[in-house]
């Protein structure tokens, strides 16, 4: 199975969060996670796959990605890709973060959106975690509003994270990935309900 990851952040939580999956005994397949850095660069992706040596050995193609602000922009995105190459006729499924809606339809939103509820209060080991939080969040919320709403951070969560966890000694410097391969996220947290479910349904 190849893994088509929208970004580094999300390759490196996509890799360690199959890991834990098999650790707890469940059946996750064995994946090829790439970076694509960009759904803009699907399409150039899916062309060099399929001229790779061995494409016919390939038995499916997984794409994981933020649904963003636009969701059904993105879903255009990913659409013209598949239209215009082999995945027309090929095993491809798709999972959009954060989650999807009672209505069975992919949600505004990012990784991050999922990642903060599920952060541990233990992650702040130099304060007390409400301190670390609430500090993180006035200061982010006064970047934020002063940027201007043309500028204002499109992965609001995402730079909460990474600021929250400057503030710790465990986890600054490190990937959210690597953050959550360092016990900074409940893994078992019900918001990755959906992925895990996606994730456990690959060999179907």
């Amino acid at each position: 199975i190849i893994t088509l990851c929208e970004r580094i952040d999300i390759a490196v939580f996509i890799d360690v969060y199959a890991k834990y999956l098999r650790n707890q005994g469940l059946d996750i397949p064995s994946m090829r996670i790439i970076n694509i850095q960009s759904l803009d660069n699907l399409l150039g992706y899916l062309k060099r796959i399929e001229q790779a040596e061995g494409f016919e050995n390939i038995k499916k193609i997984i794409l994981i990605a933020d649904a963003g602000a636009r969701r059904l922009v993105t879903e255009h995105t990913i659409f013209k890709a598949k239209t215009n190459s082999f995945l027309e006729n090929f095993n491809f499924e798709v999972f959009l973060f954060p989650k999807k809606s009672a209505a069975g339809n992919w949600t505004p939103g990012f990784m991050e959106d999922l990642l903060l509820p599920a952060l541990k209060q233990d992650t702040s080991e130099c304060s007390y975690f409400y301190n670390l939080h609430n500090i993180t969040r006035e200061y982010i919320f006064s970047v934020h509003n002063s940027r201007g709403k043309e500028n204002h951070f499109v992965n609001y969560n995402r730079n909460f994270l990474y600021s929250y966890f400057s503030g710790t000694e465990k986890f600054v410097g490190l990937r959210l990935g690597e953050s959550a391969a360092r016990g900074a996220f409940d893994l078992e947290h019900e918001g990755f309900k959906d992925l895990k479910e996606f994730l456990t349904g690959l060999e179907k």
